[in-house]
């Protein structure tokens, strides 16, 4: 484990041309944050400013403390989603905004604190709990939801704030003909023009030109007073007051399993993206430290009227392009919303809300890779069950998406016990080539004589019957085979079960007068062959370096009559 440092910004090497580098990074995926920053506070269920205090603090102080140099935190999609099925999985969802606000913060200092205590603590091993297959079972759904919440806004139908995702969408599909033609109009040109200049000029900030030409276009036709458009009226201007976040002990344990799972799925999206950078960088990562930096930047920013955050994908990924050296670039952007906080908040009064949710249904097609679920199933068949499990629950039961979740890594545990309880066992056999193979799979014929079988996993507790249940399967189908050998090429690990599984197996064949060896035995598990004493029981003289060896000694010692087991 990587050391956690107190002040790990003090690594920042900070020259003229590292300056200069990060000052233009920050510039440009600040033109990035501050459009996206206000969809997700949408998608989120909370006021647009809330974006805009999530991308300022967070970001800075994660960056500060956090490890990888390019990895930019602020309000990201699937948090966004994540909190808003949380809060509104409490009925909160439309009823009372300071509620639905207060409860977003302090998902933001719970997650934070979660995830602090985690790097202390060195536990960033936890990602693990969550398999491939639950990642892409979740996001897919996740995706499908996030876009799916948008139409209302680019419709301007109500979504409805029911107990069932699917239901709501069903209604709200069921008022289509209501449509408000001036919405769906900003909203589809919006989306044309953001993925057109994503095509066409791919280094120009589409995303923020094309907000603010809609916003002055909205105000010069009177998007709002003309055709009764939504916009996003007052915000705040200023920064966010110093508030310590409403703490309720009723409160804190109705949210704390989301926190839970929105500070697992958060550094788990990290995890992935410093990876992505590393692989480009070449730094060394520190996955402890990072829990710290993503943890002590959602504590501090709740502080501040922060909502959940986490590292984002696209402005991770522009960050790095735009030649980002040093996390100095995250606090550059994070600057510069401060200062459009104080300056520049009149001037979005007529962004049409419509603008934002294309913002968000362009940023979230990315997310779409349905071909996974195919590509998981054609490697392991189980693996495809638990994603199309995880996606279906997720679907079904949000908005409680975290039981979904929790229903796919519950799953992907099961199969994984199943796989150790039964890992794959292979009678052996001479193939053409001169190696020794499984004889069922290359259609091989076994020895005549000896029965050689290999075992392909960890020897222990539970598995330890099954390895027994096989051989004595294999003796049975096999009869007539005067010894037995074992290749434990692919056993790395023995326990206390499978060692004395073992004992009682060896003592049963030299009862019988069949005889026992063993080939290519590991060191970890010689070692404990040797400290019980079962490799005194075996006979040194039947454990082998290579199974060749012990084939060919031991058709010499049975050919000669001899037993094998003295």
């Amino acid at each position: 484990m990587k050391p956690i440092l107190a002040f790990p910004f003090l690594r920042w090497s900070m020259d003229r041309h590292t300056l200069r580098a990060d000052l233009i990074a920050g510039l440009t995926v600040a033109l990035l944050l501050i459009p996206q920053a206000m969809a997700y506070a949408q998608l989120m269920g909370v006021p647009p400013h809330y974006g805009l205090y999530a991308a300022a603090i967070p970001c800075v102080v994660a960056a500060l403390f956090g490890w990888c140099h390019q990895l930019h935190t602020g309000p990201v999609a699937m948090t966004s989603l994540m909190t808003a099925a949380v809060i509104g999985s409490l009925g909160l969802a439309g009823v009372d905004s300071s509620q639905y606000v207060e409860c977003a913060v302090l998902l933001a200092f719970l997650s934070g604190l979660i995830l602090l205590l985690a790097g202390v603590c060195g536990l960033s091993l936890l990602v693990n709990l969550l398999s491939h297959p639950v990642v892409v079972g979740f996001t897919q759904a996740a995706a499908l939801m996030i876009a799916a919440s948008q139409i209302p806004l680019l419709l301007r139908l109500p979504m409805g704030h029911g107990d069932s995702f699917l239901v709501d969408l069903g209604v709200m599909m069921s008022r289509v003909g209501s449509t408000h033609g001036p919405t769906l109009a900003i909203g589809t040109f919006a989306v044309t023009l953001m993925v057109g200049m994503r095509r066409v000029f791919p280094r120009w900030p589409g995303v923020l030109i094309v907000v603010g030409v809609l916003t002055l276009m909205s105000g010069w036709v009177g998007f709002e007073s003309r055709f009764g458009g939504h916009v996003v009226g007052v915000l705040p201007a200023g920064l966010p007051s110093l508030q310590i976040p409403h703490l309720s002990w009723g409160r804190v344990l109705q949210l704390m399993p989301g926190a839970c799972m929105i500070a697992l799925i958060g550094f788990m999206e990290v995890v992935s993206i410093s990876k992505v950078i590393s692989l480009q960088t070449g730094q060394r990562l520190n996955f402890d430290q990072e829990l710290m930096g993503q943890g002590m930047g959602r504590l501090v920013g709740s502080f501040f009227q922060s909502v959940p955050v986490s590292g984002s994908f696209s402005r991770s990924a522009l960050n790095l392009y735009a030649g980002a050296r040093t996390g100095f670039a995250s606090v550059v952007a994070g600057g510069l919303v401060v200062i459009v906080m104080l300056v520049l908040t009149p001037w979005l009064y007529h962004l049409p809300r419509a603008v934002l949710g294309a913002v968000i249904l362009v940023a979230v097609w990315g997310l779409f890779d349905f071909r996974a679920f195919l590509r998981i199933a054609r490697v392991n068949r189980r693996d495809g069950v638990v994603a199309a499990v995880t996606f279906l629950s997720t679907l079904f039961l949000a908005p409680r998406i975290t039981t979904g979740i929790l229903i796919g890594i519950l799953l992907s545990v099961a199969f994984q016990i199943v796989r150790m309880m039964r890992p794959h066992v292979a009678i052996l056999g001479r193939h053409p080539d001169g190696t020794l193979r499984d004889i069922r799979r290359h259609g091989l014929i076994p020895d005549p004589e000896i029965l050689a079988i290999r075992f392909d996993g960890r020897l222990i507790f539970t598995n330890a019957v099954h390895f027994e249940e096989s051989l004595l399967e294999a003796r049975s189908e096999y009869s007539g085979r005067k010894a037995v050998l074992l290749v434990a090429e692919g056993i790395n690990e023995i326990d206390s079960s499978g060692e004395a599984m073992l004992r009682e197996m060896v003592r049963e064949l030299q009862r019988q007068g069949i005889p026992f060896a063993v080939a290519r035995l590991k060191w970890p598990v010689l070692e404990v062959l040797r400290k019980t004493g079962l490799d005194r029981l075996i006979g040194e003289h039947n454990i082998y370096p290579t199974a060749d060896e012990a084939l060919i000694d031991l058709r010499k010692r049975l050919a000669g009559g001899t037993d094998v087991n003295k």
